[in-house]
């Protein structure tokens, strides 16, 4: 399945705007389907976007499953630097509750 983000929303800047694709992205994954993420025709992202539409996920499905049936294409530096950032400081958080 492919979930091209201007789609479903009109900006990637709030928690609303991320936890619209973070609801496709369940369902998909609630089928076990591999999800690619295109980001065609946007130029940034916000942490507020990336945790709602993305990092949430972690919390119903194991970092494993997501790295598995996740992927993101059309994207650009700062999107791809924003969205690595978010999950290594989530990880991070998870090791340290250990």
């Amino acid at each position: 399945m492919v979930i091209e983000i201007m789609d479903h929303v009109e900006r990637c800047y709030s928690n609303d705007d991320g936890n619209v694709i973070f609801l496709l992205i369940k369902e998909a994954f609630d089928q076990g389907e591999h999800v690619t993420v295109s980001f065609s025709g946007v130029n940034s992202i916000t942490s507020s976007f990336t945790n709602s539409a993305f990092i949430e996920l972690i919390k119903e499905f194991d970092m494993n499953y997501v790295k598995r049936h996740l992927s993101f294409v059309n994207s650009n530096k700062s999107i791809n630097t924003m969205i690595k950032d978010r999950f290594d400081f989530f990880s991070d958080r998870q090791l340290s509750c250990v």
